[in-house]
């Protein structure tokens, strides 16, 4: 008989429902929390979250609460579904709550802001004695929640610990690898935003697919260069971390950042793309990644040059020709 596991979501937005909805129909007794108190009376009292899922219902086993401190001392497994920036506050918020008898799974994209610190980082920082893994790959929230077939990466120096979260995940359509590099998996989620605003800015250019397959398998060359000097393996970032959340987020409408690349290779100027896209992860994990490099050591010439585009420095069509008129160099 499978084991029960008490879960917390912390973010009803819309990867925290999907995972909740995921974890639920596992088998575990989830709560959500959100601030939101219109999020948390939806899913407490219809099982919906119409705020960012109008036409599904959640699974009768998720609950909402406002009560962060409650929801997360009575839970084994704790999973972050906040945006990055907001990661340090909370870590900060539970420090006196978490402990060794819980486990942090790291749904959350990005660095920290002030420092470029993964996330991993963050969280143990605030809280050493609570133990974590990573959660990542190639996932648009909509289709997990629609159970439509999905995989991802679990990454964790404790196989045991990962064999718990990974079975409480467990459904036909959800499918957890697992792997003990958590710097390569979290480098993989957050820079694969920059190349998806790259592959955007391509078609918005209209340059073609031979140029898009060129930058894209090039840029991901440059996010497993950096993994590893940060610690982590360049194998991790042609799995499911690197090369599948690529390959999801660089390629579809439903990327915010790819719409966002779009725009701009279309010639709208910057803060009117931003102002119609929303939160676009890619454009601070750009300018984190290229001082990262450079304090490294490492050179990222592609994610440099869209960093320099990012930030007003250099046109679209001058970075490529830069990129193109560089010296020659091995490929690997």
């Amino acid at each position: 008989m499978k084991a029960v596991t008490p879960c917390v979501v912390l973010g009803g937005g819309a990867w925290g429902t999907a995972l909740a909805n995921t974890l639920a129909y596992a088998g575990s007794p989830v709560v959500v929390w959100d601030r939101d108190p219109l999020v948390v009376d939806d899913l407490q009292r219809h099982h919906r979250n119409r705020k960012r899922y109008p036409n599904e219902q959640v699974h009768e086993a998720v609950r909402g609460s406002l009560d962060l401190v409650a929801s997360v001392q009575a839970a084994r497994l704790v999973i972050i579904a906040l945006p990055s920036n907001v990661n340090d506050d909370y870590a900060t918020r539970l420090a006196h709550v978490l402990g060794p008898q819980h486990v942090l799974v790291i749904a959350a994209k990005g660095f920290r802001e002030r420092d470029g610190a993964l996330l991993s980082r963050v969280w143990s920082e605030a809280v050493p004695q609570c133990p974590q893994v990573i959660l990542t790959g190639p996932t648009f929230a909509a289709e997990l929640m629609q159970q439509q077939l999905t995989a991802c990466l679990l990454a964790g120096p404790d196989a045991t610990l990962r064999a718990e979260v990974a079975e409480a995940f467990a459904t036909p359509w959800f499918r957890l690898y697992e792997g003990d590099d958590m710097v390569g998996a979290q480098v993989g989620g957050a820079l694969k935003n920059v190349l998806a605003i790259l592959a955007g800015m391509v078609e918005g250019l209209q340059l073609g697919h031979n140029a898009r397959a060129t930058l894209l398998t090039r840029g991901l060359a440059e996010m497993a260069k950096l993994a590893h000097a940060m610690g982590g393996r360049e194998q991790t970032l042609y799995g499911l971390a690197g090369m599948g959340d690529l390959l999801l987020t660089a390629t579809s409408q439903l990327s915010r950042n790819y719409r966002f690349g779009q725009l701009v290779g279309k010639g709208v100027p910057m803060a009117e793309a931003r102002l119609k896209l929303g939160t676009v992860e890619g454009v601070l994990a750009a300018r984190i990644a290229t001082v990262q490099a450079q304090s490294l050591g490492v050179e990222l010439a592609i994610i440099a040059a869209m960093d320099g585009v990012l930030h007003g420095d250099v046109a679209p069509l001058q970075a490529l020709e830069y990129l193109m008129m560089r010296p020659r160099e091995h490929e690997f």
